[in-house]
């Protein structure tokens, strides 16, 4: 991913960092680079024994199937973090947004789709270069034992993205 041609006329570059021991893949990073080295992390997934380790990685897949000359196509997003092994009984509520650039003639228009669940089907029809640019937010309101009053938020931020250099405009939300 890192081995394209620059274009500085983007506001953000898409990297990919890995960490190894030895020979042995323990960790990879995803983030987004500014022209002024400002790093916005996006993804990061531990290794153990060659397999993913769920419990400390938060990251996520994408993928759009469908038949390029007509340009509908379907979407599926799926994504993980270690607080999906949260038991059901401590998480008070849930809200997932997922949000989407769609270009329609000449409209750009957001897409919106919420839901409590970690994958995300929905339909996407793009007529000019099959470039992709969303972001999904994870709320989860955590019950706490020793405070039965109070809930801990846990908050996970995606921005995805198809293109290596952006301007897509969901990367902010990763600063907060």
């Amino acid at each position: 991913m890192n081995k394209t041609k620059v274009d500085t006329t983007k506001r953000y570059q898409r990297i990919n960092i890995q960490q190894t021991d030895g020979n042995e893949l323990t960790a990879e990073f995803e983030a987004y680079v500014t022209k002024k080295k400002d790093t916005f992390w996006n993804t990061w997934k531990h290794y153990k024994n060659g397999v993913i380790d769920s419990a400390k990685s938060s990251f996520f897949t994408f993928k759009i199937k469908g038949n390029k000359n007509d340009s509908i196509m379907k979407g599926e997003v799926s994504f993980f973090s270690p607080a999906d092994s949260i038991p059901e009984s401590r998480i008070d509520s849930r809200k997932v947004t997922f949000v989407y650039l769609q270009k329609e003639k000449d409209s750009l228009y957001i897409k919106e789709i919420y839901t409590d669940k970690n994958t995300i089907e929905f339909d996407y029809k793009n007529y000019e270069n099959y470039s992709f640019e969303g972001h999904i937010m994870d709320l989860r309101f955590i019950k706490i034992d020793s405070l039965p009053d109070e809930l801990l938020l846990n908050r996970n931020y995606f921005t995805i993205d198809t293109k290596v250099w952006t301007d897509n405009i969901f990367v902010d939300l990763l600063k907060e």
